[in-house]
């Protein structure tokens, strides 16, 4: 009886380990390689860029590389047709003066410049205060475009609607 419930057991727990480990997220893979028109795009876009992971956020290709010293964020459709590019700053120091007073006690997490093909380029500071956190996005004369709540954990910054 004993031999018949381990072995049960183990069957059980074998069956739990490899459903967990048959459960993917293409986010995590770090061998994800996009088609060859994806890969192209970029190359023509930024030939100097290194260091290139590939994830898929919601339909779009997306790089993660570098382009001299500066961390970059590409993004594609799935025509390969460039959307934006995220450009992770160092500080806040190398934006245009922006006006928030709303938030001027917060804290400045992250500082990003964001490119686009056809639109004005913007820049995105985010800031905290204790567990609440919120995204502004600046137009380069330091206008204020909106403001987004990221205190849930999402703090993707997603290419314009077309």
């Amino acid at each position: 009886m004993l031999r018949f419930k381990f072995g049960a057991w183990a069957v059980v727990l074998m069956l739990a380990a490899l459903s967990f480990g048959a459960c993917s997220d293409e986010d995590d893979d770090p061998a994800f390689n996009p088609p060859s028109n994806i890969t192209e795009a970029l190359k023509q876009l930024y030939p100097a860029a290194q260091n290139i992971e590939w994830e898929m956020k919601e339909g779009y290709y997306v790089a993660d590389g570098w382009v001299a010293d500066a961390e970059l964020e590409v993004w594609f459709d799935g025509n390969a047709n460039w959307l934006m590019t995220e450009n992770e700053l160092e500080s806040i120091d190398s934006l245009v003066p922006a006006v928030y007073t709303k938030y001027s006690s917060w804290v400045v997490t992250d500082v990003y410049v964001l490119v686009y093909p056809q639109n004005p380029t913007e820049s995105v500071i985010q800031v905290k205060q204790g567990s609440r956190r919120y995204s502004l996005v600046f137009s380069q004369d330091g206008g204020l475009l909106h403001e987004k709540d990221i205190s849930n954990g999402d703090d993707t910054i997603w290419p314009p609607a077309e």
